[in-house]
């Protein structure tokens, strides 16, 4: 089968490799749809210790069942599904206490190495990580009930009392989806921050209130806005040291700080902004199969709309040098489909 190849920074190649095997409780998928995630245009431009060389990436994937092993029961050939591709012991503390993300054993599809994602014309999957796609969804829509999962499981992780005022650090993908999951909470006033205009825009139809960084000045925005208290919660889905530093300026006293974003493995914090003002910082990474399963039910109920998806689609032959565009800004979108 022909699969895109990621040997290091810029260095992306299309090979043909053989199937992987098919064990007792896995099944084959001609992949139909694989999401392009920010964190491996990431790796594109710079090495990462959780990519290796020689990985098929893409764990952002939906596909149609071609082949399954003598053991399946869940499973037939010829459905459709979407991967969910974080696994887990299942016999750990935390998997027992229902935290199975946060699993020390967890692995992911299209990162661990040994488990081929879907930038390929075909992957393989064990039986429990394959959701059902409604009637009526497409492959490439399917796909993003997986960033809104990630959305869904931050919201979980948010204060206990209901925030009436809230603040998304961030306009891609995630930050949009976060958004529009914000809206089945109904907080009373929402505030988007991207240093992209075009961003805000989107953000504006979910019902936020854009701040364009670099030239509104976001925490004078937000604060005349509360009547200088700050948001009851902010929620930063960029990853940057200088976003949750803004993330966290935009936190009232005793308010909530829930961070998504993953980029920058190490910055610098206020400890007095947190302890002298009592505010929780709290970290996402992630969902459950709860999540992920309510996230695909959204996409099917018109939650998200099509038009986060990028028009132009990426195919293997296109896709070394399109995700070297992606990443470098060449080509802006918010969402890009890899279409085998």
């Amino acid at each position: 089968m022909k699969a895109l190849v990621y040997y290091g920074p810029r260095d992306l190649r299309i090979e043909d490799r053989p199937d992987p095997p098919l064990c007792p409780n896995d099944v084959r998928l001609a992949v139909r749809a694989c999401g392009i995630c920010g964190s491996e245009l990431h790796a594109v431009l710079e090495a990462q210790e959780r990519r290796k060389p020689g990985i098929v990436m893409g764990h952002e994937f939906a596909g149609e069942v071609i082949e399954t092993g003598p053991q399946v029961t869940a499973c037939r050939v010829g459905d459709r599904v979407a991967v969910q591709p974080l696994t887990h012991c299942g016999r750990c503390e935390l998997c027992l206490a229902g935290r199975p993300n946060a699993c020390p054993n967890r692995t992911l599809y299209g990162m661990t190495w040994g488990m081929p994602g879907g930038y390929a014309e075909r992957a393989v999957v064990t039986e429990d990580r394959c959701f059902p796609i409604a009637d009526g969804v497409s492959y490439e829509l399917a796909i993003l009930g997986e960033p809104l999962a990630v959305a869904l499981h931050a919201l979980g992780r948010g204060p206990a009392t209901p925030a009436r005022s809230v603040a998304v650090i961030g306009a891609g993908t995630v930050g949009l989806l976060t958004l529009a999951a914000l809206s089945t909470l109904k907080p009373e006033r929402v505030f988007s921050t991207d240093k992209v205009a075009w961003k805000l825009d989107l953000a504006a139809a979910f019902g936020a209130t854009p701040l364009l960084a670099g030239r509104d000045d976001v925490r004078a925005a937000v604060r005349d806005a509360t009547q200088g208290r700050g948001v009851d919660w902010a929620i930063e889905a960029a990853g940057f040291e200088e976003t949750v530093a803004l993330a966290l300026d935009l936190t009232r006293p005793a308010g909530h700080l829930t961070c998504i974003g993953n980029a920058e493995a190490h910055i610098g914090l206020s400890l007095h902004a947190i302890v002298q003002g009592e505010r929780t910082l709290m970290g996402s990474y992630g969902y459950t199969d709860a999540d992920f399963r309510r996230g695909l039910e959204l996409v099917a109920a018109g939650l998200v709309p099509a038009t986060l998806l990028a028009e132009r689609r990426v195919t293997l032959d296109s896709a070394p040098a399109d995700l070297v565009a992606l990443a470098t800004g060449a080509w802006s979108c918010i969402k890009a489909v890899l279409v085998p």
